[in-house]
């Protein structure tokens, strides 16, 4: 039985944490023994339900513990750069193949010391995987794979009669939470008896709050963190995504996997999601506030957003399972286990399909 750990050095239960539980989970299905470093202590192991061996790892030095607990196995995957870094310094322990999930659209290192440990890291990776044409296109060189991420099946959780926006990221500048408070104001959806409920945490919270409140943008909720993603989707009429830069966007692709219509803004990693429904999805500019609006305003009929919630969760079945994203990824483990180059060495022409 081939053997799999995969690092995550946080203590976070956030999209990078969601996707390797998720992940983790599938390869275990298909007869990996798999094993999870990092992760929130109590919503990592909840989320892996028994399937793969769960560890702490929220810290360089925890994770290097916990990979010594576990010794040798045949393949390391990493993920975000701390993680990266805390791989390739344990081969001699894991004696593995050190394989990297490139999360974001940046070159490596987001802090200093992460930049200075770019080269060295660099070095120690056998095989690199980015999430999306996007991801690919900003990185240091070209990965040797590209898989966009995939997600388990749900049943349809949306509603004609649901009156909730969902904004679900974390709130930090680069998702342009505000961009979406505006366009929420502007839409005058909140006159209609709709509310906007944004869930998240991140260092803008109280900013945004603040601009809520200078700003008169009624009708607002700040949830925080909630865990229970599904539930959040079991009342809302759509989701909106206003980052402007987002490297694949796993809230979108679960939103439609759940039947949930999104808004999103036309860049990043959208337009090889949610875009692949053009010309049909209300995508929006960058930043563009009265866009946003307007997309919103677009979704008023019930019939335009059962239209979307049915065309969205078909494009799911279709392109983005979790099954179908393992069978991929373990075709890039076995050809790292042989010695073999990656499947995906060119851009693809485009991520756009017309339907």
């Amino acid at each position: 039985m081939p053997s799999v750990v995969h690092v995550v050095t946080t203590a976070n239960f956030a999209g990078v944490e969601r996707y390797v539980s998720e992940v983790a989970r599938e390869t275990s299905y298909r007869g990996w023994r798999v094993a999870v470093v990092g992760g929130h202590p109590k919503h990592m192991p909840l989320a892996l339900g028994g399937a793969a061996l769960w560890l702490p790892g929220a810290s360089a030095a925890q994770a290097l513990r916990s990979l010594r607990r576990l010794g040798r196995r045949d393949l390391c995957h990493a993920h975000m750069t701390v993680a990266e870094a805390v791989a390739v310094a344990a081969r001699p322990v894991h004696r593995g193949p050190v394989v990297a999930t490139r999360h974001f659209a940046a070159h490596r290192g987001t802090r200093r010391t992460g930049r200075l440990l770019a080269p060295w890291i660099a070095r120690g990776l056998q095989h690199e995987i980015a999430v999306s044409e996007f991801v690919a296109s900003q990185l240091e060189r070209r990965p040797d794979a590209v898989l966009l991420n995939g997600v388990p099946p749900s049943p349809c959780l949306w509603s004609s009669s649901n009156r909730n926006v969902l904004v679900l990221q974390r709130l930090e500048p680069e998702k342009d939470t505000l961009t979406a408070l505006r366009a929420w104001k502007a839409s005058g959806l909140g006159e209609e008896g709709w509310r906007l409920r944004v869930v998240g945490e991140g260092s803008e919270r109280a900013a945004l709050e603040a601009s809520v409140e200078s700003e008169g943008i009624a009708s607002v909720t700040f949830a925080g963190w909630v865990w229970d993603v599904a539930g959040e989707f079991s009342s809302t009429g759509v989701l909106l995504a206003p980052a402007p830069a987002e490297p694949c966007g796993l809230a979108v692709i679960e939103a439609m996997a759940a039947g949930v219509p999104v808004v999103a803004s036309a860049a990043g990693g959208h337009l090889e999601t949610v875009g692949q429904l053009l010309p049909d999805v209300p995508l929006f500019a960058p930043g563009d506030v009265s866009g946003a609006a307007g997309a919103l305003r677009s979704l008023l009929a019930d019939s335009r957003r059962a239209r979307l919630s049915e065309e969205g969760r078909h494009l799911i079945t279709l392109q983005f399972t979790v099954a179908r994203h393992v069978e991929s990824l373990v075709a890039e483990y076995d050809r790292v286990l042989r010695g073999e180059p990656g499947l995906v060495n060119e851009p693809a022409e485009s991520g756009l399909i017309s339907q």
